[in-house]
């Protein structure tokens, strides 16, 4: 199987798992999370739309792995409660998320811009900032959510810091991931 193949499998099988996923909060009446389910799941057909429009393409593991963080959350997190039942879930998928995510969009940087990554020092700081900024933005759009729709999604300060140092963990993992396999060339 060549890489477009299995790409359009991932976008397969994320599809049919979103989609059930959907189905299943409508079924449950839990229509904040199918919002949240749809809204994950038009966000990366946009990406692929856009994949394909400008011609660039991601390594297809990134793309499994910021596949994987959605369906943590919305799948195991939110339909089957992990968030509430299991401890540590939510840490584990923000180390887990922004990891994901940090490479997604240093993936995205890399294959737009003509930016020269000097020295493997440098990835590793641009990288580990790049995750540590989408850390935050996320918690803060936690918070917006929770004011304006009353979401429960930041559970007290406790909560909120161990979000945010277990995003930090996630983007310092995704720098030391991406110097490792940067080429001895690519410097």
């Amino acid at each position: 199987m060549n890489k477009k193949e299995i790409s359009k499998l991932l976008a397969f099988i994320f599809s049919i798992i979103q989609i059930l996923t959907i189905a299943g909060f409508v079924i449950k009446k839990q229509y904040n999370y199918s919002y949240d389910a749809i809204s994950t799941y038009m966000s990366y057909l946009i990406f692929i739309y856009f994949e394909n429009k400008k011609k660039f393409h991601l390594e297809n593991y990134i793309k499994g792995l910021v596949i994987l963080t959605i369906i943590g959350h919305n799948l195991l997190g939110e339909y089957f409660d992990a968030y509430n039942t299991v401890k540590f879930f939510d840490n584990m998928l923000h180390v887990f998320g922004t990891f994901a995510f940090t490479l997604f969009f240093f993936s995205i940087i890399h294959k737009t811009t003509r930016m020269v990554y000097s020295s493997k020092l440098y990835t590793f700081i641009f990288i580990t900032s790049l995750g540590v900024c989408l850390g935050v933005l996320f918690e803060l759009i936690e918070f917006t959510l929770d004011i304006l729709f009353k979401a429960n999604n930041q559970r007290g300060l406790l909560d909120t810091n161990l979000d945010l140092i277990a995003n930090v963990l996630g983007a310092i993992l995704a720098g030391v991931f991406a110097v490792i396999r940067q080429s001895p060339s690519a410097h």
